[in-house]
């Protein structure tokens, strides 16, 4: 066996353990941000008064947007696991951008900000959203190109 293919397998076995222990490590982060949304649920609607105060809303969307990265997160270390990379591990890479910056925007006090972190998440979204559209392009005519031509043979 050449060197370089154990090289490869030791890597590969490398790569496989730390994805094992981050996972693990985001089986805990998961938890705690379910349960840290859970509890600011049960809060709000154990007081009915504030329930319609916006840093509730503010608060609740926090911990939901929290507990979907780390699963998004925890998707992407499965596919990486899987040996599943390139345009999936992309698209999710892109997605867990877009709800960081969404959460970022529920939480952000628009009155006190400074302009030009609007003019700069601003520009993070309409790059993030060109490179989602791109890698759906390339995924579509990927696709295109592997189907078989009407009435060819197969």
């Amino acid at each position: 066996v050449p060197p370089s293919m154990q090289l490869d397998d030791l890597y590969r076995h490398f790569e496989r353990g730390v994805a094992f222990v981050l996972m693990a490590g985001m089986v805990v982060v998961i938890a705690l941000a379910v349960w840290s949304f859970l509890r600011a649920t049960g809060t709000a609607a154990a007081d009915p008064a504030a329930a319609l105060d916006y840093p509730v809303f503010q608060t609740l969307f926090d911990r939901l947007l929290a507990a979907i990265i780390a699963l998004e997160l925890a998707h992407s270390v499965q596919l990486m696991v899987a040996g599943r990379r390139g345009l999936v591990q992309l698209r999710a890479v892109l997605a867990i951008g877009v709800l960081a910056v969404v959460r970022k925007l529920i939480l952000i006090d628009i009155g006190s900000v400074d302009p030009l972190l609007l003019v700069g998440l601003s520009a993070v979204i309409v790059a993030l959203a060109a490179a989602l559209a791109a890698l759906s392009w390339v995924q579509r005519r990927a696709e295109v190109e592997r189907l078989p031509s009407p009435g060819a043979e197969e």
